[in-house]
């Protein structure tokens, strides 16, 4: 069966653009003019044509990092982005009760605070703000970071944790004045109150996968590279996965970001062959493929727990939460780079990405010929300086960067870490001008998928509401930044010979949109949509 394509604006590189394409077995086979590509096409063959109606067609977006079981719970938790208050919080939590009851398992999960959008008083919430919720029903609200929560006394309570219950290593359990915990808990610590949450099952993640594929494919994605497995559960969520690609035939491309722990747990994932690039018993392996270690070293820096080398400048009493020693993180890069695996590792401060930049030398050292083999990246990469950047060329080491954070960081970045860092953090243009394979994703759920919200971002370093810029020497051009959410971000799992770009022999992978994203004034990228979504040549979404 063939697929022809034509009357479109489809982007095939920089500055060059083509009317047609054919498609095969979901293989784009020839692109060109209407009648280049149905030359010496057999007439008996059978053929469907898709008028575009003059409609810019692109790449399929691949998002560098996610987290996308978590995209799809969060659409079943308290949703608390908007909040502009702990009032706020409140309410949402009390209006999700009163709407949906008990939550399932008992316990009231919610996601997404952010102190900083707060208008009436700056602060993070506290236990005591959740107990206007409930008394009764525990509450774990996660900041949207990830990286901090607060709880209420009732999960405290179920949790064990007192005024004498000490925090695990690379996590802390905040105190009031007396010595109480005040419900804050953030980095490894946060497992210490989520041990109240009920165990999932295969099922439930499986449901929570599906609900995020479908979101993201509404938003022109069809790859992900998404951390999903993660310490304790791991094995569930490949079981989860076997039942996503049985069931759901809209599924979308995988390259899984493996966090299963320590160097123990790590050992016996190699032992079970999931190395990578290996794959899923009785799964294509163009739609699941198993990728790096990810592996984290620090938190964020709204909450003050992104790893500097200096003390912060709003708070000269922390520098941060290190959530893994440099010698343990090296140990494991040399045993992933001696077991042919990637390693992928969130840093946010520029104490972390030294720290991941000095694992991964020592990695890549061991066989200086070949240079970084595994393509070893960095997950972030926000505070630097331009020597860190000159370091990431030198070793050849990724940079999977999320634009789309500038839109929050810039009104906190200056205060955190002082003007001069500042002016040379976030310095995601010249990582791509100086040759770093630089690519895009969204951290999702830490900030929405939107595609075009992120491109907007990258483009014109500006907040979504256009009201202030940062930094806008690190612009790139639209044609950029589209290459950096396809070809680069499918280098970043070994597929740009098949993935990112509409050219012969890579896979039927696009997204049609409701407008040339290419000639359009930079303010109207964000209100871009995605119109159609193909993968394999079949229509996955359609608006």
């Amino acid at each position: 069966m063939y697929t022809i394509y034509h009357n479109g604006h489809i982007y095939v590189e920089k500055d060059r653009f083509v009317e047609a394409m054919l498609v095969s077995d979901g293989v784009i086979e020839k692109i060109g003019t209407l009648s280049e590509v149905t030359d010496g096409l057999c007439p008996k063959c059978e053929r469907e044509t898709v008028d575009l109606g003059g409609a810019t067609v692109i790449p399929g977006l691949n998002d560098s990092h996610l987290h996308l079981a978590n995209v799809g719970s969060a659409l079943s938790q308290v949703i608390l982005g908007d909040a502009k208050s702990v009032d706020d919080l409140v309410r949402l939590g009390k209006e999700f009760i009163e709407r949906n009851g008990v939550p399932r398992g008992g316990v009231l999960l919610g996601r997404g605070w952010n102190q900083d959008y707060f208008t009436d008083e700056v602060r993070m919430p506290t236990r005591y703000d959740l107990d206007r919720i409930s008394t009764e029903i525990p509450i774990v609200y996660t900041r949207a970071c990830g990286h901090i929560s607060v709880s209420n006394s009732k999960a405290l309570e179920l949790a064990g944790i007192t005024a004498d219950t000490e925090a695990v290593p690379g996590g802390v359990i905040y105190r009031d004045e007396n010595g109480e915990p005040n419900g804050l808990i953030s980095e490894n610590a946060q497992r210490q109150i989520q041990a109240i949450i009920p165990p999932v099952s295969a099922e439930s993640i499986a449901a929570d996968i599906n609900i995020g594929m479908a979101y993201a494919a509404s938003h022109g994605l069809t790859s992900l590279q998404t951390n999903d497995l993660r310490p304790g559960a791991w094995k569930m969520v490949i079981d989860a996965y076997k039942l996503v690609y049985a069931n759901n035939p809209n599924a979308l491309r995988v390259y899984e970001q493996s966090n299963v722990g320590d160097i123990e747990s790590v050992k016996e994932f190699f032992a079970l062959g999931h190395t990578t690039n290996s794959t899923l018993d009785g799964v294509d392996s163009d739609m699941f493929r198993f990728g790096p270690l990810k592996l984290f070293v620090d938190g964020s820096l709204g909450a003050r727990t992104a790893l500097m080398r200096k003390p912060y400048a709003d708070d000269p009493s922390t520098v941060g939460v290190s959530t893994i020693p440099q010698q343990d993180f090296t140990d494991i890069c040399l045993l992933a780079d001696a077991n042919n695996t990637q390693v992928v590792t969130h840093c946010i401060g520029d104490g972390a990405i030294e720290l991941v930049l000095n694992g991964y030398e020592a990695a890549i050292n061991t066989h200086p010929e070949k240079g970084n083999v595994n393509r070893h990246a960095a997950v972030h990469v926000q505070i630097t300086d331009n020597a860190m950047l000159e370091r990431f060329k030198a070793l050849d080491v990724g940079a999977q960067v999320q634009p789309i954070f500038i839109h929050y960081d810039m009104n906190v970045v200056a205060d955190r870490v002082g003007e001069e860092l500042a002016a040379q953090s976030y310095a995601f243009g010249d990582l791509y001008r100086m040759g770093v394979h630089t690519s895009y994703g969204t951290d999702s759920p830490v900030e929405d998928l939107n595609t075009m919200n992120n491109l907007y971002c990258a483009v014109t370093r500006k907040r979504l509401d256009g009201e202030k810029i940062y930094r806008p020497d690190q612009q790139v051009d639209i044609s950029d930044a589209i290459d950096m959410y396809t070809i680069h971000s499918a280098y970043a799992s070994f597929d740009e010979n098949r993935k990112g770009r509409l050219m012969p022999g890579y896979l039927a992978d696009f997204a049609v949109l409701d407008r040339d994203i290419f000639s359009i004034p930079l303010d109207e990228i964000k209100e871009v949509k995605v119109t159609k979504t193909v993968l394999g040549g079949k229509v996955i979404f359609e608006r």
